[in-house]
């Protein structure tokens, strides 16, 4: 008796487990970093989203429970949702970032959107599930829910401002489950392959030569995005921020030089000083000071938005 495959898939269910584990330890790992009041809830539901995907990915349905999973994938769905609501309604800055040079965070959020889609319209009664037949429609609704799954964790990893332990853990809990889904797939070579496929669209917005020109636009756009106001942080050593004063090597804004230095989304200045400012309001924070918006992108925003309509109803 060859007891190898049930070994395997033995192997597989221990590893999805434990991917599903390594995400409830990321989850909450960010959980427990500060956060603004109004971006609690996006982080919340958000943070849902991609649990209740995992744990429907790896609690596949069985005959005598089969409901688990579709509950799971509906709560997920739901997670999603209100984690979008809660951006677009309580965020409004945030529909500047839709544009050509939109960050790579954003466009794996998007694609962990597309992909729930996917899934749902495989396995729902329609045209397309009648086209792809049950076992294609169910195997492109896996197929679906890791891609979804991945796109999700990339989404949270890549935040500007996400603490490494984090992001470490999130990405290792992704990776047991994605093994987990290889071995117990069919067609697991597939998956791989799709996996990467994606994996490899992706990176490629992040680096030349696609980085260049699609970030051009930032390098091009105005140097205080958050219209800065230095009577808003009295008391801070000036040198902390504008270091060139005190390296000689310039004494323009800081952005002005910072945009200088690369187009390559790792470096990306509006991720730097997402990062660089929510720290430092966290940090304020954790020591009982006043503090400032950590998360929040109308907390610091908001200024020149309110700048921009009065320049609309000026020009009306």
């Amino acid at each position: 008796m060859n007891t190898r495959p049930n070994l395997v898939q033995l192997l597989a269910r221990q590893a999805g487990r434990a991917g599903l584990l390594l995400l409830a330890a990321g989850v909450v790992v960010i959980l427990l970093r500060p956060t603004d009041a109004a971006w609690w809830a996006a982080r919340v539901l958000g943070l849902a989203a991609l649990l209740t995907m995992a744990a429907a990915l790896a609690l596949r349905p069985t005959p005598d429970r089969p409901r688990r999973h579709n509950l799971l994938g509906w709560a997920a769905l739901a997670a999603l949702l209100g984690h979008i609501g809660v951006v677009a309604g309580l965020q409004p800055v945030f529909w500047r970032w839709l544009t050509w040079a939109v960050p790579v965070e954003i466009v794996t959020g998007f694609l962990a959107v597309a992909a729930f889609a996917a899934a749902l319209a495989a396995q729902r009664p329609g045209r397309l599930r009648d086209r792809l037949g049950p076992i294609l429609g169910h195997r492109v609704h896996r197929f679906a829910g890791y891609v979804l799954a991945a796109a999700a964790a990339a989404h949270i990893a890549l935040v500007a401002g996400i603490s490494v332990v984090a992001v470490v853990v999130i990405l290792a809990g992704l990776a047991f489950l994605v093994v987990e889904g290889i071995f117990r797939e069919r067609h697991g070579v597939a998956l791989a392959a799709t996996l990467a496929l994606l994996t490899t669209a992706v990176a490629a917005l992040s680096i030349a030569p696609l980085a260049g020109p699609r970030l051009e636009a930032l390098r091009r756009s105005p140097v205080d995005h958050a219209n800065f106001l230095h009577s808003d942080h009295p008391g801070l050593a000036c040198a902390g921020c504008h270091h060139n004063f005190t390296d000689q090597t310039g004494n323009e804004n800081c952005l002005t030089c910072h945009k200088r230095i690369s187009t390559i989304e790792a470096m990306r200045i509006d991720r730097m000083f997402h990062a660089f400012c929510g720290e430092c309001h966290r940090a304020d924070k954790h020591a009982g000071k006043e503090f400032g918006p950590i998360d929040d992108c109308n907390g610091c925003h908001a200024k020149q938005a309110e700048g921009e309509k009065d320049a609309r109803r000026a020009a009306q």
